[in-house]
């Protein structure tokens, strides 16, 4: 079966599929319907492209036809007020109530974050989540170990002595993004994927902070790699601690303008 795939008798012949593909991959042929170039398949990245934008649902990619996928919404889902204090009033949030996220909204969590963007479509994430606190005071423990060994954050050290964990916060949810070191672009697509996940939980009342501490002992302390058990090649290259947060915020702080310049 050919990769892609044009249905002749829906075909427009209106060229959209092969000007809006990325890499040039597609031509008319002599009765001028699409069809891929000779060597195209090797260089296609399955993107989708050509399914989605055909108006007359005539393109079939890798065996899924256009009648069984979800119909794009073309108005503007999110205005650009919303989109401004959706992002205003992101913070990250350390203090959590005593509450667990249920399994069913991290799914859906999960299931909405699969169609962030990756390099060249290869979608290389993997997704490690904890919710057992009990193995979440066990990373930041051992994460507390290596600035042990090292000499490093003595006062994170000591807080942590004394009962304080400045580490995880005692979130209820850790999400840990995990992919092979030699994939194409494996740290891009972990931020890209990590923060569309902070942003997706806000739609959810949960808050979030970027947990760097923890990722660089992941990556760097072997009792924690251990306990972590990635696959073989694997590096932590984002993580997330989330919960509900337990205060609310009342004002938005100042920012700073935009750095920007014209060329």
């Amino acid at each position: 079966m050919k990769l892609i795939q044009i249905n002749a008798e829906k075909c427009k012949k209106d060229n959209i599929c092969i000007i809006e593909c990325p890499f040039n991959l597609l031509r008319e042929n002599e009765s001028g319907i699409p069809e891929m170039i000779e060597g195209g398949e090797a260089n296609c990245m399955v993107c989708g492209h050509c399914l989605a934008i055909c108006p007359s649902g005539a393109v079939s990619l890798n065996g899924v036809s256009p009648d069984s996928c979800d119909v794009s919404q073309n108005n503007i889902i999110v205005d650009p007020q919303t989109m401004e204090a959706l992002l205003k009033n992101r913070r990250s949030v350390r203090v959590y109530k005593d509450k667990s996220i249920e399994r069913e909204i991290v799914g859906h969590l999960m299931d909405m974050i699969r169609w962030v963007p990756s390099s060249k479509n290869t979608q290389p994430l993997h997704w490690k989540l904890v919710d057992d606190r009990a193995k979440i005071r066990e990373m930041a423990g051992l994460t507390i170990q290596w600035f042990e060994e090292i000499d490093a954050f003595p006062d994170i050290v000591a807080a942590w002595k004394e009962g304080e964990d400045m580490i995880l916060r005692n979130a209820p949810l850790i999400a840990i993004a995990h992919v092979a070191k030699d994939a194409l672009n494996p740290a891009t697509d972990s931020c890209i994927a990590t923060a569309s996940l902070e942003l997706a939980a806000m739609s959810y009342g949960i808050g979030s902070f970027w947990t760097g501490f923890f990722m660089r002992a992941a990556n760097n302390y072997a009792p924690l790699k251990d306990f972590l058990n990635l696959p073989a090649n694997h590096a932590v290259f984002a993580g997330l601690a989330l919960g509900y947060p337990k205060f609310k915020y009342h004002r938005i702080p100042k920012r700073q303008a935009p750095k920007v310049t014209w060329m």
